[in-house]
């Protein structure tokens, strides 16, 4: 939509009620997509920025030729907004979804360092969370910007590749299915990002109990509680530029998700 038409778009939905219901409908779609993405979705934080930008990006992707006519009962009425709302859930819910594995990774490595009794609260989710697990979330959020997923998830949410016509929006059975291996990922990806710490715990366990049994006089129990968080976090620093890379991977598989769920 270029600028001159921009500028007509606040008169057209004084004067016509099918652009002003299309545009409710792309408001509510924006609207419902910028309460879940990751970095500015949830919690009271982001609300000053959230709704200005949704009324931004419905200008955006308004179209003349995707105006579609008010309907004559409420209860279609009813069916639009809440395909709109579909539509925005669906298009934030995948990439949150990515950052949900990188908190189990947290949550993993977690309790196998014995971790758990730390808990920090989350504000975006105002969730109890273990110190590592909002460690990774805040990372895997950084990676979803920084590699673009945004841009991404915005244009496939305007319909600029492939209309989608406001209101007609309906979750198809290949959507259905993508959404569903996808949250399934979540604890694919929680265990590749936790496994070199579940590893390394694993055989200082081992070496722990052979020394254990070898020295019967070493306070086993004292000393294991300190070395098992130091060998956690220090592995988990280490591991760092791998997980990155790992979830980089994951946002940049975004744009085939996003379509499948769209198409």
């Amino acid at each position: 939509m270029d600028a001159e038409s921009l500028h007509t778009v606040p008169h057209l939905l004084l004067e016509r009620l099918d652009v002003g219901w299309t545009f409710i409908l792309l408001l509510m779609r924006h609207v419902t997509f910028l309460m879940l993405v990751p970095g500015i979705g949830g919690g009271l934080s982001g609300v000053a920025l959230r709704y200005p930008a949704a009324i931004v990006f419905t200008f955006a992707a308004f179209r003349m030729e995707g105006v579609v006519p008010v309907p004559a009962d409420m209860f279609t009425m009813g069916l639009q907004l809440f395909a709109e709302m579909i539509l925005g859930a669906v298009i934030g819910m995948i990439p949150i979804l990515i950052v949900s594995g990188a908190q189990t990774a947290g949550h993993v490595a977690s309790g196998t360092m014995g971790l758990n009794g730390a808990q920090l609260i989350d504000p975006t989710t105002q969730a109890s969370l273990p110190d590592l697990a909002r460690i990774y979330s805040d990372i895997a959020i950084l990676i979803f910007l920084l590699v673009g997923g945004h841009h991404v998830a915005v244009y496939q949410l305007a319909g600029l590749e492939s209309t989608i016509r406001p209101g007609s929006f309906i979750l198809s059975a290949q959507g259905m299915s993508t959404l569903i291996d996808q949250s399934a990922a979540i604890f694919h990806i929680g265990v590749m990002i936790a496994a070199p710490v579940i590893v390394a715990l694993l055989l200082t366990n081992f070496v722990l109990a052979v020394i254990s049994k070898a020295v019967p006089t070493v306070n086993i129990f004292i000393i294991s509680f300190p070395l098992t968080v130091a060998v956690g976090l220090g592995i988990s620093v280490v591991a760092l530029p791998e997980v990155g890379h790992y979830l980089a991977r994951q946002f940049t598989r975004l744009e085939p998700l996003f379509s499948a769920v769209v198409s």
